[in-house]
C-alpha cells in the first residue's frame, strides 16, 4: 500500500452487509450517529450559503448530505469509494422532487480525501460527514491541504464527524463510550493547526458529547500551496 493512501480495508465498504441498509443503521444508532440529521443539516447550512454554489461532498455514501446541499440550490459532486452506496444515492436523488438531474452527480473515487481529481479553485464549498475519521491522523493535515486546494478563495470547508478537543479527551471518551472504535477520530487542536498553515481559522460547534461540526473559510490569499507532499 502506498504511504499516502488511506486504509484500503477501511474503505472497502462494499464488502460489508450493512452497506445496503446504511440509512436504517444510522437512524437507529444513538452512539456515533446521534443527531445524525441535525449534523448534516448544520453542515449544509454552513457550506451552502448561495444558490448555484459548486459543492464537493467527499465520502458521499448514500447521498444524504449531497441531496441536502442540492435542495439548498447547490450543484454537487459526491465522491465515494462504495459503488453500492453511490447507486443508492443516485436513486434517491432521482426520486427527489426538488433535485434536478443536473444538480447532483455521484462519482466513484477510491481514495477521495488525498487525491482529488479536480483543478485548484474548483469549488465554493467542500463538505464531508462521518468519513474524515477514515484518514489516518498522520495524513489528515495533507487531506486538509488537498481539500483547501480545490476550494476557491473565500470557499468553505465544512466537516461533521466524531471529534474530540485533543488526544487526551479522546482517551477519556474511550473509557466512557463502549461504541468508540479504533478509528482516526478528529482532534480539534490538530485540525486547528492544519487550517492555520494556510492562514485559516477553524470554527466549531459541538452537537453531542462526541460529534462536532467544524468549518473554515479559505483565505483570499493562502500562506502555502495546495496538497503537495
Amino acid at each position: 500500500m502506498a504511504a499516502d493512501r488511506t486504509d484500503e480495508k477501511v474503505w472497502d465498504f462494499d464488502s460489508y452487509s450493512w452497506t445496503d441498509h446504511y440509512d436504517d443503521v444510522v437512524q437507529a444508532d444513538q452512539g456515533m450517529y446521534a443527531r445524525y440529521d441535525d449534523v448534516l443539516d448544520a453542515v449544509a447550512e454552513v457550506a451552502c450559503t448561495a444558490a448555484g454554489a459548486q459543492v464537493l461532498d467527499i465520502g458521499a455514501g448514500t447521498g444524504n448530505l449531497s441531496i441536502r446541499c442540492a435542495t439548498r440550490g447547490a450543484r454537487v459532486i459526491g465522491l465515494d469509494p462504495s459503488r453500492r452506496m453511490l447507486a443508492q444515492a443516485q436513486a434517491k436523488a432521482t426520486a427527489k422532487a426538488r433535485v434536478k438531474p443536473s444538480d447532483v452527480r455521484f462519482v466513484p473515487a477510491d481514495d477521495p480525501f488525498l487525491h482529488l481529481p479536480f483543478d485548484d479553485d474548483s469549488f465554493d464549498a467542500v463538505v464531508s460527514t462521518y468519513a474524515f475519521h477514515h484518514v489516518a491522523h498522520s495524513l489528515q493535515p495533507k487531506a486538509v491541504r488537498e481539500m483547501m486546494r480545490v476550494l476557491r478563495p473565500g470557499g468553505i470547508l465544512a466537516l461533521g464527524d466524531v471529534a474530540f478537543c485533543d488526544a487526551a479527551a479522546e482517551e477519556a471518551a474511550l473509557r466512557q463510550f463502549d461504541w468508540l472504535d479504533d478509528e482516526s477520530y478528529l482532534h480539534v487542536d490538530e485540525l486547528t493547526a492544519a487550517v492555520a498553515t494556510i492562514g485559516a481559522r477553524l470554527e466549531t460547534r459541538q452537537m453531542t458529547p462526541t460529534t462536532w461540526v467544524l468549518w473554515a473559510v479559505k483565505p483570499q490569499s493562502t500562506r502555502h500551496g495546495g496538497g503537495g507532499e
